[in-house]
């Protein structure tokens, strides 16, 4: 079933990743102190052997998504393939496009001579549009003050309300 990026931050937080900015930092629930948090996804992927040397890798529930190698090395393929996992998935979620989520790797379909195989990435190290922009902007007194006592992430208060707001 399809899903959009702010779908996916919706599931994302549903799964316990609370106020989450674009999936890859997270607050805990306990003392509200940052931590770090992988996005990880996992896609089947066909790989096909080529006549030459090397592998065709295609990833059947994300159309034209594929990449390739001219040599026989398998990890060099299992790392091709989660790069460009990892580059397409970032650019659907950031450009709000819809996308399949993963089948089960039993009921991909393919040849004999081909063999399928999960992929995993941490997309997270993908996302470009994440890198962080000053902000100057006023807010009340009082409301900086409460904030500094309870320890607030202004940025990340902000980033979450902008989120929300735009969902």
């Amino acid at each position: 079933m399809p899903f959009t990026g702010k779908e996916m931050l919706k599931f994302l937080r549903k799964h316990d990743l609370k106020k989450c900015r674009l999936g890859v930092s997270v607050h805990s629930s306990k003392g509200g102190k940052p931590m770090s948090k992988k996005l990880m996804m996992a896609y089947p992927a066909i790989f096909r052997a080529e006549e030459n040397g090397g592998y065709y890798i295609e990833f059947p529930n994300l159309e034209g998504v594929y990449t390739g190698i001219s040599e026989n090395d398998l990890p060099l393929g299992l790392e091709m393939a989660s790069e460009v996992l990892g580059i397409m998935l970032s650019e659907f979620i950031q450009n709000g496009e819809k996308f399949n989520a993963p089948s089960p790797i039993n009921m991909i379909k393919h040849k004999e001579s081909e063999f399928v195989t999960l992929v995993a990435v941490d997309v997270s190290q993908y996302f470009e549009k994440d890198k962080l922009v000053k902000k100057k902007l006023s807010i009340p007194k009082w409301v900086d003050e409460r904030g500094k006592k309870l320890g607030v992430n202004f940025s990340a208060s902000l980033t979450q309300a902008i989120l929300e707001t735009t969902e």
